[in-house]
């Protein structure tokens, strides 16, 4: 045991001596005789303490020896029977001399000892020992010389164990239980409270609980709130960072370190200091302020009429001072039981009274206490923020409302995240809420009133924009709140004045989400308020920063539907055409949506799916069956959320609505239900430019990664290669290049073999058979392959042969072959050269090639790109994802063919090419060949994860 302080070391001792007298006192019950006293109480938990306190008194002073024949019964006496005098011998031990520590004092050598102990101390003299209980003070009155008199004890408690325990102790010296007392003068007495201090402690804890006031129920903190806010306060303060900062405070001494005892108390404290009726006023005058004309500049805007500083700094003090005197006057109790911890742990001899009505005599400096409980507060905010936890806010909020507390920016611009998450599911924590649900607003069975956990954000968001100035963030809070009260007119004016100021404000950088807007369109969506819905989803679509997502379209697309709008027979919803919609109803408003939807979205999940599938059977479900072909039937019905939908492979009627699963031909695009032909959509002029810049961008990032830092490198040096080799492209002369040859691909094609390696004769293979169809191939391979010896893929030293030697330097010669720059990836060189214009050579001709070319050409868009690769780079990943799934459904040309072995290959060796993708998968509509229903044009949606 590591022994840090003579009083620790002292208490080392005393439970030691507790132990030995402990065991002692158990062999004695087991080898004594019994007697009328200790037949039914020696099993007496607290006597037999008591009989302990003899073998400690005898301990210091051990008496001279004498014989001893202790008797071993093998029956007790009956009730009233005495010591036995004449057969009270033992064969095993009789004759035989004990040794002084292993005699037995019975209790009449405690009881007198403890008698003459008190007639030679002075009665007027006060004691500092801690006096005897009252159920063992008979002991001090027996009747000495009645030495056969044994006053029988307490029966009220279980039998005491009579197993023996080692000698764990057995090495302790005779001298070891002598202590001095303040006045070094040598003494074996050791208070009973610290020795066994669970016969005191019922009584202490009675005297602790009549000294505290009784606190009022509606002023407890919920229980599962207070837990889960108690877990992370502990935390806190078990944090080194913490801790080191609060040590500093209590280092200065005085002033600080009461303060800090103060804070810590309250902090832990699980109930209200202020009722929630001041509170609440308080708090409604913030909010009025926050609703004054200028609330949008912060704190700057409104001030009192008297002073010079804003209105809610001034509330904030208010509430401070009534805090600090409640704090003083109601809490004596646990503000005196915490400096009386503190105090016994100096060794101080205050009692804790006296320093209750210190602190009351001495009020608590206001900024000392607020800058200590920020430090704490800041910590829990960021504690919560780490793991995703919201439950302990609501008891923190609390006690920073009733304290009055300022926050740094940075603490509640943490607490605006942390509260954001109320409502969801914590992700650690046991104690941690699931739900509003999982906070009741009452507890009428306990008589709490407890917080609501729907208040919180938005109340902390009031903070936020009144301590700084507003964001998105604290909006987004409010509007969020508003919605789920139902004043989503108010919400929508708020955000239409927030967007007003950031455009008023030109050095702010804040921008609008979808997230802001989100609340309010899905109260519209499920309220059944379309027109407002619309004509928000339209000002959202032109809002910078927003980015509508695929369930934003389906959320809109599938409450129309559901409110039978696209039925062909429903009311037009108002305002839809003056917001540039061609129809109000019917398949047409459904055709302008969806197309609307095509350019922001590539494809939709399982769940968005069958969430518009069951939005069209609802809207439709009073369509029936009929024999007038031009009646619009549906044979739609609701399917379980969970559900899988089986995919569909029968034809549809003509007039029939069509939702249903369904499965691509591969090969022609065509679809099985409507007949409809899928198209292989190509890049745009504008978006081959996009893609081109974006390529020019990745270099500069992919260089500074692939590379590393070179002293005689440009930053920007794999950009400024990259855009020679765009400018060569443009402009060169001669033919345009119609195919670019992914060199390396080629090369390395099924030459994975045990003498595979990369082989110049499969790219001449394929440079012949690609000018044999009429193309002018470019080959694009890395810098080290336009060398006679390199390093392979597979970190094999490869020597090219004579012949690979002629066929890289004619396709040198003849500017069919280009080498990447070192240090440079040659995928961004192949992507562009895609793209390229080729201005000079091309003279803005229409490379493409039709279905029907005379001369049998592959068809499609030129220049193609001929590999197999799957584009899975992690750095092509940040492309734009429609651009790069057109231009790889448009430029990618797959081939096959068998492999070389060096030189050699099979006769009739031949390249096939397939394209890569037939038609594009991406959200499109198309004509129905049998003009059938919506309009002749069918819509198809790719579905991600079936």
């Amino acid at each position: 045991m590591k022994r840090d302080s003579p009083a620790q070391y002292q208490r080392f001792l005393e439970s030691k001596a507790a132990s030995e007298s402990w065991r002692k006192m158990q062999e004695q019950n087991d080898d004594r005789v019994a007697a009328d006293a200790w037949i039914g109480n020696t099993r007496n938990v607290e006597a037999a303490e008591a009989s302990a306190m003899s073998n400690i008194s005898h301990t210091a002073s051990p008496p001279p020896p004498r014989t001893a024949t202790p008797i071993r019964p093998t029956a007790f006496a009956s009730h009233g029977a005495g010591r036995g005098k004449e057969n009270d011998t033992d064969p095993i031990t009789a004759g035989q001399e004990v040794p002084w520590y292993k005699r037995r004092p019975d209790i009449s050598d405690f009881a007198s000892e403890m008698a003459e102990k008190n007639r030679n101390v002075d009665r007027d003299t006060p004691s500092t020992e801690t006096a005897l209980p009252n159920k063992y003070k008979h002991l001090m009155n027996k009747n000495l010389d009645d030495s056969s008199k044994i006053h029988k004890l307490d029966d009220d408690v279980g039998t005491v164990s009579s197993k023996k325990k080692s000698g764990v102790f057995a090495s302790i010296s005779k001298s070891a239980l002598n202590m001095r007392d303040a006045n070094g003068v040598t003494s074996t007495s050791i208070p009973f409270s610290e020795l066994f201090p669970t016969l005191y402690a019922n009584d202490s804890q009675k005297k602790e609980e009549k000294d505290r006031k009784p606190v009022n129920p509606a002023m407890m903190y919920e229980e599962n709130q207070f837990e889960a806010y108690h877990e992370a306060m502990e935390a806190v303060f078990a944090d080194h960072g913490a801790n080191k900062a609060i040590s500093k405070f209590e280092a200065k001494g005085g002033e600080e370190k009461r303060v800090v005892q103060i804070v810590k108390q309250w902090l832990l404290n699980d109930h209200r200091i202020i009722d929630q009726n001041s509170v609440k006023e308080r708090w409604n005058n913030v909010e009025q302020v926050w609703k004054g004309e200028k609330w949008m500049t912060g704190i700057v805007g409104e001030r009192g009429e008297e002073s010079t500083e804003p209105r809610f700094i001034c509330e904030l003090k208010a509430q401070q001072e009534i805090f600090l005197s409640k704090l003083l006057e109601e809490d004596e109790s646990f503000l005196a039981s915490g400096e009386s911890a503190s105090s016994s742990d100096e060794g101080s001899s205050k009692r804790s009274g006296d320093l209750a009505s210190e602190d009351i005599e001495n009020p608590i400096c206001p900024i000392l206490f607020h800058e200590i409980t920020q430090h704490i507060m800041g910590t829990l905010g960021r504690y919560c923020a780490r793991r995703a936890r919201s439950s302990p806010m609501v008891v923190a909020w609390w006690k920073v409302k009733e304290s009055g507390l300022l926050l740094s920016k940075s603490t509640i611009s943490t607490y605006l995240y942390v509260v954001s998450l109320m409502g969801m599911a914590d992700s650690l924590g046991s104690s941690s809420g699931i739900g509003i649900s999982s906070y009741p607003i009452s507890d009428n069975e306990k008589g709490r009133v407890v917080d609501s956990r729907d208040a919180i954000p938005e109340e902390v968001a009031t903070y936020h924009d009144l301590a700084s100035k507003p964001t998105e963030s604290s909006i987004s809070l409010r509007v969020k709140a508003m919605a789920c009260k139902g004043d989503a007119n108010k919400a929508e004016e708020l955000l239409v004045a927030f967007q007003n100021s950031i455009e008023a404000d030109q050095s702010s950088d804040e921008l609008m989400r979808l997230r802001t807007y989100l609340p309010i369109l899905k109260h519209y969506c499920e309220t059944g308020e379309i027109g407002s819905a619309l004509s928000l989803f339209k000002r959202m679509q032109y809002t910078p920063g927003v980015i509508l997502e695929p369930e934003t379209y389906v959320l809109l697309i599938a409450s129309i539907a559901e409110n039978k709008y696209f039925c062909e027979k429903s009311s037009p919803i108002e305002g839809a055409q003056h917001l540039g919609y061609s129809c109000s109803n019917g398949p047409g408003l459904f055709d302008d949506l969806v197309a609307e939807m095509s350019c922001d979205v590539l494809e939709i999940s399982s769940a968005s799916a069958r969430r518009l599938y069951n939005s069209l059977a609802v809207g439709f479900q009073n369509e029936s069956n009929s024999d007038n072909e031009d009646i619009v039937v549906s044979t739609l019905k609701e399917v379980h959320p969970l559900m899988s939908m089986p995919v569909a492979r029968q034809s549809a009627e003509h007039n029939e609505v069509v939702a249903s699963r369904v499965s691509l031909d591969r090969s022609t695009g065509i679809c099985p239900v409507t007949d409809a032909q899928q198209r292989l959509i190509i890049l745009e002029p504008d978006q081959r430019i996009q893609l081109h810049d974006d390529l020019l961008n990745l270099s500069t990032e992919q260089f500074a990664k692939y590379a590393g830092k070179k002293s005689d490198d440009s930053p920007n040096r794999a950009r400024e290669q990259l855009q020679k080799f765009s400018d060569w492209l443009n402009q060169r002369q001669g033919e345009p290049f119609t195919a670019i040859v992914d060199g390396a691909n080629i090369g390395y094609y099924m030459q994975s073999f045990d003498k595979g390696r990369f082989n110049y004769h499969q790219v001449k293979f394929m440079v012949d058979t690609l000018e044999e169809r009429g193309e002018n191939p470019l080959v694009i391979v890395p810098h080290k392959y336009g060398y006679s010896q390199f390093y392979s893929t597979k970190r094999e030293h490869q020597r090219l042969d004579q012949a690979e030697i002629e066929i890289m330097n004619d396709l040198t010669k003849s500017g069919k072959l280009y080498r990447v720059p070192p240090r440079c990836l040659d995928d961004f060189y192949w992507m562009l050269a895609s793209v390229s214009d080729q201005t000079a050579s091309r003279n803005a001709r229409d490379l493409s090639v039709s279905n029907n070319d005379p001369d049998h050409r592959f068809p499609g868009t030129r220049p193609m790109l001929i590999s197999n690769d799957q584009m899975r780079d992690h750095r092509l990943e940040l492309l734009e994802p429609r651009l790069f799934r057109r231009w790889y459904g448009c430029h990618i040309v797959n081939y096959n063919f068998t492999a070389f072995v060096l030189g050699e290959s099979v006769a009739g060796n031949e390249v096939g090419f397939s394209p890569a993708d037939f038609f594009s998968r991406e959200i499109q509509g198309n004509q129905c060949p049998d003009n059938g229903c919506w309009n002749s044009q069918a819509w198809h949606f790719p579905v991600s994860d079936w």
